[in-house]
């Protein structure tokens, strides 16, 4: 289709909950923290919203996991209001990709729920699969900068010792 899923994403009611919860019980981590989040040009079915996020991504395997934490408006493509602390639900599969549009014709899961832009590079655009696949598809522009990213995760990795503490300032991973 895509390629490889790279991102397992989930929505998460406490997020220092969870990344103790997913280190654990899987040893992935450790996770990089990046608070208040929020992205250029955020739409939620074609109109603009102002939407934070506290996220943590970390590795388990070849795979990173993103969770996220939303702090609002609702609803959003994160759900219709905030997960109760503790929770944990699947949310997305994320592929990185080169032609978004083509990417999203092989969809053909019509308009995205949510598009965003990280910078000036990179687009993300949700699309909702859940009916065929169970989940979201989140499509992001597959440049320089995003494999960076990736690979800032797989490094933070392969240098952690499975210590505490498992969830890292973005600032650390660097």
């Amino acid at each position: 289709m895509h390629g490889p899923i790279m991102q397992l994403g989930y929505v998460v009611g406490d997020l220092a909950t969870s990344v103790d919860d997913w280190v654990r019980r899987t040893g992935a981590g450790p996770f990089i923290h990046m608070p208040g989040m929020s992205f250029a040009g955020w739409t939620f079915h074609g109109e603009p919203q102002a939407l934070t996020l506290d996220i943590a991504f970390g590795q388990f395997g070849d795979k990173m996991i993103e969770l996220i934490q939303p702090q609002g408006p609702w609803p959003s493509v994160y759900g219709d209001a905030p997960l109760p602390p503790g929770a944990c639900k699947a949310h997305h599969h994320a592929f990185l990709v080169t032609d978004l549009d083509r990417a999203a014709a092989a969809l053909d899961a019509g308009a995205p729920v949510s598009t965003g832009k990280l910078n000036e590079d990179v687009e993300l655009r949700y699309y909702d699969c859940r009916a065929a696949l169970g989940l979201h598809i989140e499509l992001i522009t597959d440049c320089a900068a995003t494999r960076a990213f990736f690979e800032l995760s797989e490094r933070a990795t392969a240098r952690w010792s499975g210590a505490a503490p498992f969830l890292i300032p973005l600032e650390s991973a660097a």
